[in-house]
Parts: structure tokens; sequence; C-alpha cells
């Protein structure tokens, strides 16, 4: 059998590292268990007493290295490159309700779309993944522990609260008005729903409005993150 590449290892690590939301110590417990059989693969010179977040970090450094290659930013320790330590504005009043997400990957991105954009306020319900999934906090980068969130046990409770707050309720949803003209209210909670039945008529009703993304192509509808993103990126 070829022993793997440098730069496959430097890969490996960077999958698990990533997947499981830099929890570095399962990161380590999934790579030893690959590497078990070749004592050659882990480096002497990084085995010791630091941690396992150190140890890991300077394992995928070693590989990327070893194959020319110099180390990606996500991967660094700390705060990535152009992240600040402050927002360049105060937080809109913009909120976004994610119900029924599947992907944990999804519910992520839109973390970190919805601080890119100045929304000051996530909610959550029905089986959109928690915040301490892997997956999510994989994708979030980070943006899950400063953004304002909340999980609610029912959507309803969530979209009426807001319409307390004189929130426009506005739905982001396929068969809606042209998002392209829509006139954004200053204060509003944007539902977005499931990735395949998209969101259920019990909450469409209770919408002010619902603006779709015009499809040009064969597909009528883009990924939930995607559209997300368009949809913030308009306001």
């Amino acid at each position: 059998m070829q022993p793997p590449t440098a730069k496959f290892l430097a890969s490996l690590l960077r999958n698990y590292i990533l997947r499981t939301g830099k929890d570095w110590n399962t990161a380590a417990k999934i790579y030893d268990q690959k590497v078990a059989w070749r004592e050659d693969f882990k480096p002497e010179l990084l085995v010791g007493n630091s941690t396992q977040h150190k140890r890991i970090l300077d394992l995928y450094l070693h590989w990327r290295h070893s194959a020319g290659l110099e180390a990606e930013r996500d991967m660094l320790a700390g705060q990535e490159d152009g992240d600040r330590g402050e927002p360049l504005c105060e937080p809109l009043p913009h909120a976004v309700l994610m119900h029924n997400l599947r992907s944990a990957y999804n519910a992520g991105s839109i973390f970190r779309t919805a601080d890119c954009f100045g929304f000051s306020e996530i909610n959550l319900s029905g089986y959109t993944p928690s915040l301490d999934h892997p997956a999510l906090k994989g994708t979030a980068r980070g943006c899950e522990t400063w953004l304002k969130s909340r999980r609610w046990e029912s959507p309803l409770d969530c979209i009426n609260f807001y319409k307390e707050q004189n929130y426009q309720i506005i739905a982001l949803e396929t068969g809606g008005s042209d998002i392209s003209a829509f006139n954004w209210p200053e204060k509003f909670l944007l539902l977005v729903g499931n990735e395949e039945l998209g969101i259920a008529t019990e909450l469409l009703d209770l919408c002010d409005c619902k603006i779709s993304i015009r499809m040009r192509g064969r597909k009528a509808s883009l990924n939930v993150s995607c559209a997300f993103a368009v949809a913030a990126a308009c306001v």
C-alpha cells in the first residue's frame, strides 16, 4: 500500500477539524484512530505534553509545510484574517427565523451571512439544528457565539413576539413578489423554511408579505442559505 502524501494528511486533518466544529479532542481522536497503524505519520516532535489543540494544529501545519504549502487561513488559531474586533455599525433591527431546516451546514451559513449583513437576531424552531451542532459551528465560524439567538418551542410564538414589536413578517418563498422590486421595511423578521418542503401554510398565513428571487434557469429555487444571502444583500 502506498503511504498517503503530506497533502492528503493535511486535508484529512482539515476535514476532521472543520467537521467537528474545531472540537480539537474529537479531531485528535479521529486522526489517531486513522493513523494508529503507521507511527511515522505522527512526527515525534509534535507528540508530547502539549494540548490537543496545539498538537493537532501543529500536525496540520507540519503536513502542509511538508507538502510545500502555506496554511489555509480558516485553520489558524484565533480570529480569522479579516475578522474585526467590532462591527462597522450597530446591529440592525433585522431578524431571521429558521424553521425546520434539515441541514446544520445551511443553518451555520445563515448565521455567518446574517452577521455579515448586520442582522441583530437569529431565531431557531422546529428541528433546525442546535448551536452546539459541530457542522453548524463549523460553518458559522464563530458567529453563533456573538449573534443574539433564541430557540422557540413554536414558530408561532416567535412570529407573534416580533409582531408585538412592530416588525413586519416577511416570508422568503417561491411564488412571491419579485425581491428586486421589494421595499424593505425598517424592522422585519425574515422567515426561511425547510429545504424541500418550504414554509408551512399556517406560517405563511401569518406573514405580511411573501418575496421570491427570480429564477432564470431550469432550477426553480436556490438552496436556502444561498437564497437568504441574496435576500440579505438586497436589504
